[in-house]
């Protein structure tokens, strides 16, 4: 089973998603950006788009607008305009 760290996805209007999860794909103006367990520290634009991340074999999807994600002790924070949990 592989790692797992924190992901949370909050909007001005509060939080959209908070969970644990194996890995995140973030879509960023220079193309998709994978995140897993004990990534290195960054912080960059998250551009419109859909991120996908992978709990227990199962793909959730986020619809989000533009804002920012950082990286850090193992955990993302994705700080964006609006979004919404996709099913």
């Amino acid at each position: 089973m592989a790692e797992s760290f924190r992901l949370s996805v909050v909007t001005g209007d509060g939080t959209v998603f908070v969970d644990t999860v194996e890995y995140v794909n973030l879509p960023t103006g220079f193309g998709s950006l994978g995140v897993m367990a004990k990534h290195a520290p960054m912080l960059c634009a998250v551009e419109k788009g859909v991120v996908r991340c992978t709990k227990d074999g199962e793909t959730i999807r986020i619809r989000v607008g533009g804002g920012v994600a950082s990286v850090e002790n193992n955990e993302a924070t994705l700080l964006v305009s609006d979004g919404e949990r996709l099913e």
